[in-house]
């Protein structure tokens, strides 16, 4: 039996599709609420640790990265198995975070082998900060997304301008606000999402 579907009726399945992906993104309020505390956490105890005698003050986030990816990846092989199907949505952000971390990871090699300062390493970390909720926010068409890339990008700009043991506090500035607040809206958004 043949199904014809009419010009409103498509646009119809069409929009619950997208509002279906944008549901299962809100989801991943989880991620950017797990990074953005383990990150905040991290460059405060770096910033506090840089006034002690304390060898090793970079040492918190050895221990919270650690622990975030292996969270992450156990959360998020979980997800996998939960989800149904596999939207191009879902496949548009897998790959803008994939490149986050890959940036990510080439920025922290190049400072560690001295390429570019830390003070350097972190104003690019915060701007890709920016650029990951910016564009992910764009994606899923959530403002709180977009404006905390926004703000995280003026932070990284204002960062040019302050010492360099100073930018750990703006990195724990920019998550605040493109991790921290928006994954809380995301996570009150899905909450609401589920009680309908």
């Amino acid at each position: 039996m043949e199904n014809n579907f009419n010009e409103k009726e498509s646009l119809k399945l069409i929009h619950e599709m997208i509002e279906n992906s944008k549901a299962g993104f809100g989801k991943s309020s989880f991620f950017f609420l797990l990074w953005g505390w383990l990150v905040l956490f991290a460059s405060l105890m770096h910033f506090a640790l840089l006034f002690t005698e304390f060898k090793y003050p970079f040492l918190p986030w050895s221990i919270t990265m650690i622990l975030g990816g292996i969270v992450a990846g156990i959360k998020g092989s979980r997800m996998k198995k939960q989800r149904k199907v596999k939207t191009y949505l879902d496949t548009t952000v897998s790959y803008l975070w994939a490149s986050f971390g890959i940036t990510l990871f080439i920025i922290l090699f190049s400072a560690g082998m001295g390429k570019i300062s830390w003070k350097m390493s972190n104003i690019l970390i915060i701007a890709l900060y920016g650029f990951g909720t910016f564009a992910s926010g764009g994606i899923i068409k959530f403002k709180p997304l977009i404006f905390g890339g926004i703000f995280t990008w003026i932070i990284a700009v204002a960062s040019l301008f302050i010492p360099s043991e100073y930018t750990l506090l703006s990195i724990a500035f920019s998550v605040v606000v493109a991790y921290l607040i928006p994954g809380y809206m995301l996570k009150s958004k899905e909450k609401l999402n589920n009680h309908v």
